[in-house]
């Protein structure tokens, strides 16, 4: 194995920071929520005051002319209504909420992103609290006269690759002599090379199914050496996902990321949307990914060299995936019910005699503990934290597919004798992500065999730990993921038409098109399982805080129990949330 230190970029933020009203003008598309009048309004979250600016048409379009820069706002809203300009006494959140609740008026999600002078705002749908994100004016105008005209749509880095020769990638193996560029395009991105001065890299085809059955194809990329992309850490190696196969407005895979970031597994991959220019050909909406590869940045553990064969170095850093393709060298063991489990490797790549034997001697005894329902042993054997965390993001997606392929596992080396547990993930692949739009478990009559999760559920420590995180992920997470995605559908929304309309005859194609409808598909199914967890599990537990200096009383129930208080909230012995008391 070559020594190399690798790893959405979503940038998904779920933390609010306060932001500026800029000195200009300031744009917005009425195009899809029709009001009659609009009227900008934007205040603070820590003073009582919010600012209400009118509108008036210009053309097209509609426009704020904002005298002077407002530092430390909270957030803005566009309102479809002629209430009075000026400045409330009200905090922001009092404000909107007033609007909504009590004169009864549609708007647009609040929103904390920030603007330029010159940008306009842009919905994605017509509906009430619509969705929407930023652009230059002079982008958006060039996108009026229809997809089919322009290719490039401005909202978006372009990535350019150059093979040599122009010779076409053929397959997943054979790497290509290739030069990559990338246009930033947008002011948070930094550019890379440029086209006087394009970066020496190969290039192959990536995936299985998505390779084979799909004209737009997934690629892999390998610079020479390491770069630093679209504000993502310093590696070589580097996907450019094609998602094709996604009918819900290439939105699964980006948001299966964003849910696991906020969910808090050790790494998520990241991803940038991004165009794509091949030998100068225009070839549509990509997203730019970590490969999954063992770094300091990505799935961070000690590195085995290849053919390694002293005890403590096998031990450990191991990185595999429960596979759905019969690869060679696959390992292969059996669950109690009789379902084969194939695991292919990935770190490292080629296995002395003792390397093997000790992985497959793991991968059994992991396999006969996970059947075995022994709470001690799979404490030693399996992260229960992180395996709880990547199976609530599977659940929360819906993907029927996440124990079967693309399911990561790793394990670091071990330390003074002490086994270091296997962990789950990173995620990767959403691909059947709400196909089956069932109220059930992913495990519960799945599409593929799901090896090893329905298992897991029967043992209480997970159980618990699931319950734990899925309290965070409900009171803390839920609509702010919501909202992101959201941000993501509009960012997208012209690349998306420019896209469809290079493929949308092409084989096996999932037109993505009309974003707006893509996007109100996939709140449909998204809201629809975070409603069918919580009838499932509720609020979930929230895990106990307190220390023992906060544990201010102690006492025992009638019926047995202890009770433990601390501050104004009240646990059980096992840390457990009391409510009601």
């Amino acid at each position: 194995m070559r020594r190399y230190t690798i790893f959405i970029l979503l940038l998904v933020s779920v933390v609010t920071h306060a932001l500026t009203i800029p000195q200009g003008t300031l744009y917005y598309d009425n195009s899809q929520t029709r009001y009659s009048s609009v009227r900008f309004a934007y205040g603070s979250d820590q003073r009582k005051e919010t600012y209400v600016v009118a509108m008036r048409e210009d053309g097209n379009k509609w426009r704020a002319d904002i005298s002077s820069s407002m530092p430390d706002m909270y957030r803005f809203t566009f309102v479809g209504g002629s209430i009075p300009e000026g400045r409330y006494y009200q905090d922001f959140n009092t404000f909107k909420d007033s609007i909504s609740h009590q004169a009864g008026l549609n708007r647009t999600a609040t929103s904390g992103v920030q603007m330029s002078a010159g940008d306009i705002f842009v919905p994605t749908t017509g509906d009430n609290w619509a969705q929407g994100s930023w652009m230059p004016v002079a982008v958006w105008e060039a996108s009026q006269g229809g997809s089919s005209q322009k290719r490039i749509s401005g909202t978006l880095p372009v990535v350019y690759v150059n093979t040599e020769n122009k010779r076409e990638i053929q397959d997943t193996e054979t790497q290509i002599p290739a030069t990559v560029y990338i246009d930033s395009v947008l002011p948070e991105y930094k550019p890379l090379g440029s086209h006087s001065a394009p970066l020496p890299a190969t290039i192959k085809g990536r995936g299985n199914y998505t390779w084979r059955d799909f004209d737009k194809k997934p690629y892999k990329i390998k610079f020479d050496v390491k770069q630093k992309v679209l504000g993502m850490p310093n590696n070589r190696h580097w996907c450019l996902m094609a998602y094709a196969d996604d009918w819900l407005g290439f939105l699964k895979g980006p948001s299966g990321h964003m849910v696991s970031s906020a969910v808090g597994l050790r790494w998520t991959p990241r991803m940038v949307p991004v165009e794509l220019v091949l030998n100068g050909e225009y070839k549509g909406l990509y997203f730019l990914a970590e490969h999954v590869r063992i770094a300091s940045n990505r799935v961070k553990i000690k590195e085995q060299e290849d053919g390694e064969t002293h005890a403590d170095s096998i031990s450990g850093g191991w990185l595999v995936e429960i596979d759905n393709y019969a690869t060679e060298g696959n390992i292969v063991f059996q669950e109690n019910n009789g379902q084969q489990v194939m695991v292919s490797l990935k770190e490292p790549e080629v296995l002395s005699r003792e390397q093997r034997r000790y992985l497959e001697e793991q991968l059994n005894r992991l396999n006969e503990v996970i059947q075995g329902g022994n709470e001690s042993a799979l404490q030693e054997r399996l992260d229960i934290k992180e395996a709880a965390k990547f199976y609530l993001v599977q659940e929360i997606m819906e993907d029927c597919e996440s124990y079967h392929g693309s399911c990561f596992l790793y394990k670091d080396r071990d330390s003074l004798g002490v086994q270091d547990p296997w962990k789950f993930g990173p995620v990767w692949d959403f691909g059947n992500a709400y196909d089956r739009h069932a109220e059930r478990w992913i495990y519960d009559g799945p599409t593929w065999p799901q090896y090893w999760i329905e298992a897991l559920n029967r043992f209480p420590s997970f159980r618990r730990a699931v319950q734990e995180q899925w309290w965070e992920y409900w009171h803390r997470h839920k609509e702010a993921v919501r909202e992101a995605i959201g941000t993501l559908a509009a960012k997208i929304s012209v690349a998306a038409k420019n896209d469809a309309a290079v493929w949308r005859n092409s084989r096996n194609y999932r037109d993505n098109s009309d974003m707006a409808g893509r996007l109100n598909e996939f709140y449909n199914r998204y809201d629809w399982r975070i409603q069918w967890l919580y009838s499932q599990w509720g609020e979930g537990v929230e895990k106990a805080t307190f220390t023992k200096t906060q544990a201010t009383n102690r006492k025992i129930l009638k019926d047995g129990r202890l009770l433990i208080q601390a501050g104004d909230r009240y646990y059980d012995a096992q840390g457990r949330r009391i409510t009601g008391r």
